[in-house]
Formats: structure tokens, C-alpha cells, sequence
């Protein structure tokens, strides 16, 4: 979409909506819609990553994510280049770049590799629930105060049910056997791991939000969140294990490391132009979809628990996403 426009010439379309009968269906159906996409995707990648994470058999936290975000970079990073190039996509502002910079380099080095670990110890039903929550909460008040965005009645309600409902999910869900295997320390702590990630990647939606509806291409936010990865954690590992963590890694774990990678991109670019299309809050709602998605795939999948208080959970999720999107 972004080949033959920029991001900043996209926003005035948007503005002006109102003034035109069709744009304004159009904007509120596309914003949602690639929301749950974006979850959708998420949900894939995580699956794949906790693939990497089991426990006996894990693969190098840092060389995965290194190979994970720089698939994105190779993939975007030179077709960027020529549209810069050819003045199709503008740079972002300098107050831009470093807020992007900036949130994506706690993203990776903290969050990404923070709730991978915890998916070895206390499985994706419980961390992911866990940094859901605190993604929403965080990105709902900080949206309020820096994007100067409302937090509904309505809202507010949605995102209440849906937080019980991701309590009710993480509880329901049959991951204990993780947590049984740990010491009560390394699981709290993977908790509270799962806390952290969701406050960044909170920050991040905000970060994101306000640079893509300020002018940024999201191009540009695709690949300098991924890329600090690159630049962390690719030179963090070739310095501590050298180049036999690339022969340490199984075929099976380099497919998933490729399967995760594909999906992430995609997830990203459908998160970034979602941003763009819906409030803050809203699109934390949608995108918190996973949650739901997370489980049933943990049920179908990984044979976790499927029982009343899962069902229940679901249910108060699906109610929070229809309120959500309530004109």
C-alpha cells in the first residue's frame, strides 16, 4: 500500500473521511479488522516460539529472536531503502526515530526476550494472558494522557470484562505442569516477567500510534522496532557463543525460527496500519484477542486443559472485543 504513497499522505484521506459517505464504514471496518489479524498472526508466532522454548530441548533465546526480527529487516529493509530513495517515503522526524528507537530497543532486549524465557516456565497460557493484561492497561492510560484519547464508560467496561476473562483463562488453562516443574522463585519470577513485557509492549503501541497518525511511515517503524534486535542481540550472541550457535540449531528449530519470522512481519505491518485506523485502547482490546486464540490453540495443540472456567473466560473475552467495537 505504501509503494506509491507515504504514511503522511495517507492521514490527510483519514482526516477528511467525514466529509465523503463511504470512508468513514471503510476506516472502521479495515481498523478492527486488521486488529484481529494482527492477533491472529501473534498467536501463530507464538506458538512457534514456544516450539523454541521447551524445556530440554530450547534453542538459544537471543539467536532466535535475532533470526525472527532480522527476517523482517532483510525482507523490508532494502525495498525501504529505494522508496527513500525515491522520494516515495519520507524520513521520519528526528523526535520520531528516537521515540521508536527507543521503545524498540526495550521491546527486544527486554520484553521479547523476557516472555520467551517465561514461556519455558510457565507456558503461553499464563504468559501471555499476564503481558495481554498489562499491555492494555498500560497503553489505555498512557494513550489517555500523551495521545489525549478518552477511556469510555463503555471502553472502561470492555476492558474490565475483558481482563477477568484473561484471569479466568490463565487459571483454567492446563499449564501448571510448567509451573509444578520450577522453583516457586523462577515461576514468580516468570510471572512477573510476563508483567514487564506487557507494560513495554504497551509503551510500544502508544509509540506507534503517535508516530504513524504524526506523519511516520509504518514501514519505517516495522523496520527500526525489528532491526534493534539486529543490532542487540545479533552482536550479544556471536560475542558469547560464536558462530556454533548457528550449527547448535536443529532443522526442526530453524523451521520454526522461519515460520515465526514470516508471521511476526506480517502481524507487525497488519498492528502498525490498525494504529493508524483505531484508538489506542480499541485496538488493544482487538489485538488482546490472542489471549482466546492462545488457548484454544493450546488445547488443540499443545493438550492443555479445556474446561468451564477456560469457556467462561473466552466468553467474557469475545463480549469485551464485541463492546469494543460498538458504534
Amino acid at each position: 500500500m505504501l509503494t506509491n504513497m507515504t504514511a503522511t499522505s495517507e492521514l490527510p484521506t483519514l482526516e477528511t473521511a467525514p466529509a465523503r459517505h463511504t470512508q468513514p464504514s471503510a476506516g472502521q471496518f479495515w481498523g478492527p479488522a486488521l486488529c484481529l489479524l494482527a492477533a491472529m498472526l501473534y498467536t501463530g508466532t507464538n506458538m512457534a516460539l514456544r516450539r523454541l522454548a521447551e524445556p530440554g530441548q530450547a534453542a538459544n533465546y537471543t539467536f532466535v529472536l535475532f533470526v525472527k526480527e532480522t527476517m523482517t529487516v532483510l525482507c523490508v529493509g532494502p525495498w525501504l531503502f529505494a522508496q527513500v530513495l525515491r522520494g516515495r517515503i519520507t524520513l521520519p522526524r528526528p523526535a520520531h526515530f528516537w521515540q521508536v528507537v527507543g521503545a524498540g530497543v526495550l521491546t527486544q532486549t527486554i520484553a521479547n526476550l523476557g516472555l520467551l524465557w517465561a514461556f519455558g516456565i510457565v507456558g503461553i497460557a499464563i504468559a501471555v494472558p499476564l503481558s495481554l493484561a498489562m499491555s492494555l492497561i498500560t497503553a489505555a492510560w498512557m494513550g489517555k494522557f500523551w495521545l489525549g484519547e478518552a477511556v469510555s464508560p463503555r471502553l472502561f467496561a470492555a476492558m474490565v470484562l475483558l481482563i477477568v476473562g484473561i484471569i479466568l483463562l490463565h487459571g483454567g488453562a492446563d499449564t501448571l505442569e510448567g509451573v509444578a516443574s520450577s522453583s516457586s522463585s523462577i515461576a514468580l519470577a516468570a510471572v512477573l516477567m510476563s508483567c514487564v513485557a506487557g507494560f513495554i509492549y504497551g509503551l510500544l503501541t502508544v509509540v506507534i500510534r503517535n508516530v504513524t497518525t504524526g506523519g511516520t511511515s509504518g514501514w519505517f517503524v516495522l523496520v527500526l522496532v525489528t532491526g534493534a534486535a539486529t543490532i542487540t542481540l545479533g552482536p550479544y550472541t556471536f560475542y558469547v557463543h560464536g558462530l556454533e550457535v548457528i550449527q547448535s540449531c536443529s532443522a526442526e528449530q530453524w523451521l520454526w525460527m522461519i515460520v515465526s519470522g514470516i508471521l511476526n512481519l506480517v502481524a507487525f505491518w497488519a498492528l502498525t496500519k490498525g494504529l493508524q485506523r483505531t484508538p489506542v485502547a480499541q485496538a488493544n482490546l482487538l489485538t488482546s484477542s490472542q489471549a482466546v486464540m492462545a488457548t484454544i490453540a493450546g488445547w488443540i495443540v499443545f493438550s492443555e486443559l479445556f474446561n468451564l472456567q477456560v469457556a467462561v473466560g473466552i466468553a467474557l473475552a469475545l463480549a469485551a472485543i464485541v463492546l469494543s467495537t460498538l458504534r
